[in-house]
């Protein structure tokens, strides 16, 4: 069990379901930070239900992700977007999915990494459920886009955005992006602000590599999945490809 660490009711409702499911110890319960503090859920873990908002499901998935864990999500937030149930039914709602009859669905995610001028790397790489955010500091940005080796364009604006299906239906939505079908694997880029748009955005296929170089721009910053974030500085590039 995965709670959001600020949320009282959401402690309660892990303890809960945890005495419940889970009386012999076969049941944990931490929060996500604490989660992706340790790196690892406990050794043996077939699932992992997190107990928030998407915030809570996301943090969940870069640690269970990369294990092949699935995850369930009890909303207790204020968007719930990628939830299975709110946290009303969750009592008696998670012995459905633990008896094994949901479905699991498998998600496409990237891979982030930040590069120097030279090439070498800095910080990464990391995976995104969501999405990669390259977003201006100081004024506005200039991000080169290098697209399979070949220069697509440079957007001039605020930023761009690098998202999955999964993500097609978050930041990338509110800039006017379009939505994907959900089990879609290819990738969607989309300027943020940007003085020369193409519309909605662009996908390209889920084996390109797509290169963000920032050009011009001081204080410019990645964010991933929305809570993690580096600086990113002049000729300093984000590389993102399928993970």
């Amino acid at each position: 069990m995965i709670y959001h660490g600020s949320l009282p009711e959401a402690e309660a409702l892990a303890r809960a379901l945890c005495e419940r499911y889970g009386p012999d110890g076969s049941w944990w319960a931490a929060t996500d930070r604490m989660l992706l503090a340790s790196g690892s859920p406990r050794a043996g873990t077939e699932l992992i239900v997190t107990i928030g908002g998407d915030g809570t499901i996301l943090r969940g998935v870069h640690v269970a992700g990369p294990l092949g864990i699935p995850v369930l999500g009890v909303n207790m937030g204020r968007v719930g977007f990628m939830s299975e149930m709110d946290a009303e039914e969750a009592p008696e709602g998670v012995a459905w999915y633990v008896e094994g009859n949901a479905r699991v669905e498998r998600r496409t995610m990237l891979e982030v990494e930040v590069l120097s001028a030279e090439g070498g790397g800095l910080e990464g790489p990391v995976d995104a459920l969501n999405d990669a955010v390259v977003r201006r500091g100081e004024g506005i940005v200039d991000v080169a886009t290098v697209l399979d080796g070949v220069e697509l364009a440079t957007y001039r604006g605020d930023g761009v955005v690098v998202a999955t299906a999964t993500g097609s239906t978050g930041y990338c939505l509110s800039l006017g992006g379009p939505v994907m079908e959900p089990l879609s694997d290819s990738i969607l880029l989309k300027p943020i602000a940007a003085h020369m748009s193409m519309f909605g955005g662009v996908m390209v296929s889920p084996d390109s590599v797509l290169e963000l170089t920032v050009e011009a721009g001081r204080g410019a910053t990645l964010s991933v999945d929305g809570f993690l974030h580096w600086a990113v500085a002049e000729g300093q590039t984000v590389r993102v490809r399928r993970s």
